[in-house]
């Protein structure tokens, strides 16, 4: 056994690079496991425990106008309340500085933060808002950067006050900073009461008094939301799981698909495991025909390979081990950073380093146990019958015997290249995924891209929006809207909600919600995308587009009638004459303007302004839309702070697209990742199938170079051959794009529940061509270099 030991550290010490190449494989493989896993693990217990210490309400009632605290005991003594909290929320506008241009921001208050029921803030810095103090959402300060206990100025209805802020604080119901959402301040109860003028509950949080289930809460929303419809308000309501994160169904979607993608590294290194080890005994079949001479053992030879492998995979381990918790840490602390959150310590996760660990040990043992099996049944005869060189001629070879107008070296290298077409399959499904998963990241980004940019706002094509504090008169505010310098079209829209449902059918707390779009007839604003029946006709009185998404929900098509009610007891009945496409927009209505403000009781009244300017980029927008809101004022007309038709983004509509584009950064670089990961594998398998083809030709090579053959023309051919590997998995790769990037794009849009639209653009497959092509050559570069030294006499003396 000591010269079997003496043989394996042999092979491991004169191949460094070989050694290397196959730790590498292993390694990367199992690390893209351990990192996703270590991840995993990490981020979603995190965000369970942060959300039950949170105590997340059942569902949040959102109400206008706000309700006062009698009204807020009434909805207490509903049956089933269990605990209910309210929240003083307004949108207000904020600068650090006095010659700082106005954000749009939010403004909250808490009745006691030190007894609160539902919704728990977690103070993070410093102390509870108190007079004249305020404190920032945590992460405003750096996203938005706002200084910490520093003074601030607000405004709110018109008038300015300097707050100093006191500290930072965690609220898991907001969106992150990182994600779209505006900068936070939150304020005593009095302190809110002096700034807005009112101590009302706009939000008012609700837990039932029985566990949790999503039809009882439901029931009790509906019921509450009766009541409050009788006090001559309107309510809305997001349900809730309090013991389930309302992002947990995300991530688990994200990490699933970041599993497949690991899953494919992993597997794509086990097949050049397959690949390395089968060559590697190729190469030795000599030795082990003389091992077996002198009277080896088949049991002693594959115990001999499998310790060669095992201590591949020890290597391996060695370099992956780190790599998988750092990794996984560092997307740990990225990820919860994102959503306002902080991770903590660094911690390590057992299981997936115990995972990882098999995985390196085990996963290349397995991958090798055939061709060491099938080494190990060599015979003396066989052994010895393999030794010279080749003389056989493969199809390719015969196709290239009467080509003319090619070189002898081309030939050569064409045909070299397909010697081992077994591991020249093995090394394509590597380079091909490579390919592939970089092309369908870049598709993912241009569909998302396309989806916000094209295909959103072609619908939606106003340059700017904005919201007013009540409804005005609209031919008042088109009119002067319209004597604005690069103004070129303005459209007032009306906005109610509702539930809907089939005509006849029977009202109850199932009924889907719609939000009714009050469209002025024709329209110049919104590029409607029909599907089916025809657009509103100005002499259409009940007449309705329906969204096509919540047409399938609540089963109707064009012809059928539908039932909408907008209150305790205004219902109305419309006619669908047509199905539209909106992936944002999906449970809308639109209807004809005159119409629905005539049934809701606000004649000539709209609330949304749609402005088209003259010139359309984005200075223009934000400048015009600025300019537009101190325009307004000095009218004496109150423009809501709140910016962008979602909330998020800003007034331009270009503004409020690259917002909602950059809250799928986080995502194209989870995808990245794996990408990278992929071409790794793809490029070390591409110098290692290289080097071992130098190592097998070591006698041609010898021979080329006695015929004459200088050093650069040997490399130049094996740089040649590495150049056409890459090329071939760039065209394979080019016709499985269309179907894996519909098929990602269509998984990303169920785990966001977006309808994210497809756009195949040719960037992706330019870019990679670029990217294998210098791939090809840095992984081609030493095999090439090594092949190009080898001399006559080494050569011969090989073997």
């Amino acid at each position: 056994m000591g010269v079997l030991r003496y043989k394996i550290i042999r092979d491991l010490w004169n191949n460094k690079s070989r050694t290397i190449q196959v730790m590498l494989i292993i390694g990367i493989g199992a690390a893209a496991i351990g990192i996703i896993l270590t991840a995993r693990n990490l981020v979603v217990p995190m965000m369970q425990t942060s959300w039950r210490g949170f105590n997340a309400p059942m569902f949040t009632l959102f109400i206008g106008p706000p309700i006062n605290e009698r009204e807020l005991l009434e909805l207490e003594q509903e049956d089933g309340v269990g605990l209910i909290e309210g929240l003083n929320s307004t949108t207000i506008e904020y600068r650090v500085n006095p010659t700082d241009e106005w954000k749009s921001g939010g403004l909250v208050a808490r009745d006691d933060y030190n007894d609160m029921k539902l919704n728990k803030l977690e103070l993070v810095e410093g102390e509870w808002p108190n007079e004249n103090k305020i404190l920032l959402g945590l992460g405003d300060d750096q996203f938005h950067k706002i200084p910490k206990y520093v003074k601030v100025y607000l405004r709110i209805k018109n008038k300015i006050y300097e707050i100093q802020t006191n500290g930072t604080l965690y609220n898991q119901f907001t969106q992150p900073a990182y994600f779209g959402g505006t900068a936070q301040f939150y304020a005593s109860q009095e302190e809110y009461e002096r700034l807005v003028g009112d101590r009302d509950f706009g939000q008012v949080s609700v837990r039932g008094d029985f566990p949790y289930e999503e039809k009882k809460a439901q029931e009790l929303a509906n019921r509450l939301t009766d009541r409050i419809e009788k006090m001559n308000k309107s309510a809305g309501f997001w349900v809730t799981d309090p013991d389930k994160h309302f992002f947990q169904d995300t991530m688990d979607g994200l990490f699933f698909l970041l599993g497949v993608m690991g899953a494919l590294v992993l597997i794509l290194g086990l097949l050049l495991v397959y690949n390395t080890i089968n060559s590697i005994i190729s190469s030795q079949v000599d030795q082990i025909g003389i091992m077996k001479a002198i009277g080896g053992r088949t049991g002693q030879i594959v115990r001999m390979y499998l310790t060669l492998v095992l201590i591949y995979g020890i290597l391996a381990l060695a370099f992956s081990l780190p790599l998988g918790i750092w990794g996984g840490w560092a997307i740990t602390s990225w990820l919860v950073n994102s959503f306002g959150a902080d991770p903590g310590e660094f911690m390590i996760d057992r299981q997936a380093v115990m995972i990882q660990t098999a995985i390196a040990l085990l996963a290349p043992l397995l991958a090798a146990l055939v061709p060491i099996w099938r080494a190990s049944r060599t015979t003396v005869r066989e052994a010895i019958s393999t030794y010279g060189l080749s003389t056989n001629t493969g199809l390719i070879e015969k196709l290239f015997t009467h080509a003319r107008n090619l070189s002898r070296m081309v030939i050569v290298t064409i045909s070299n290249t397909f010697r081992h077409k077994a591991r020249v399959f093995l090394l394509q499904i590597a380079l091909v995924l490579s390919g592939l998963v970089f092309m369908m990241v870049v598709s993912v980004r241009d569909s998302v891209v396309f989806t916000v940019r094209d295909t959103i706002f072609a619908i939606l094509n106003a340059n700017i929006t904005l919201l007013f504090e009540e409804p005005e008169r609209i031919e008042y505010i088109e009119s002067i809207t319209k004597t604005y310098p690069g103004i070129k079209a303005v459209e007032m829209w009306g906005f109610n909600g509702g539930t809907i449902r089939p005509k006849g059918q029977e009202a109850s707390d199932d009924d889907d919600q719609v939000t009714l779009l009050g469209v002025p007839l024709p329209t110049d604003v919104y590029g409607y995308q029909m599907r089916k029946g025809r657009w509103l006709d100005p002499e259409d009185n009940y007449g309705m587009v329906l969204n096509m998404k919540l047409a399938e929900e609540i089963g109707v098509k064009v012809g059928d009638w539908v039932t909408v009610k907008y209150g305790e007891k205004n219902e109305r009945d419309w006619k669908v004459v047509g199905l539209n496409f909106d992936p944002i927009l999906t449970s809308a209505a639109a209807v004809p303007r005159d119409v629905v403000l005539r049934d809701i009781g606000e004649v000539d009244r709209g609330q949304a302004l749609w402005i088209q300017t003259e010139k359309e980029d984005l200075v223009t927008e934000q400048t015009i839309a600025k300019n537009l809101r101190e325009f307004y004022r000095e009218k004496g007309i109150e423009v809501s702070a709140q910016r962008g038709l979602f909330g998020i983004g800003g007034d331009s509509t270009i503004e409020t697209a690259n917002t909602f584009i950059n809250q799928f950064n986080f995502l194209i670089i989870l995808l990245g990742i794996m990408a990278v990961m992929i071409g790794m594998v793809g490029s070390i398998a591409l110098s290692g199938t290289l080097a071992l083809s130098v190592l097998e030709r070591r006698k041609e090579i010898g021979v080329m170079r006695a015929i004459g053959a200088s050093s650069g023309a040997i490399s130049r051919l094996f740089i040649g051959e590495g150049l056409i590997l890459g090329w071939l998995s760039w065209l394979l790769a080019i016709p499985l794009t269309f179907p894996v990037g519909r098929l990602m794009v269509f998984a990303l849009g169920q785990a966001f529940q977006l309808d994210i639209v497809y756009k195949y653009t040719p960037v992706g497959q330019i870019l990679w061509f670029f990217i294998i092509t210098i791939l090809s050559i840095i992984a081609s570069w030493l095999p090439a270099r090594g092949a190009g030294r080898i001399s006559v006499r080494e050569s011969l003396a090989y073997q």
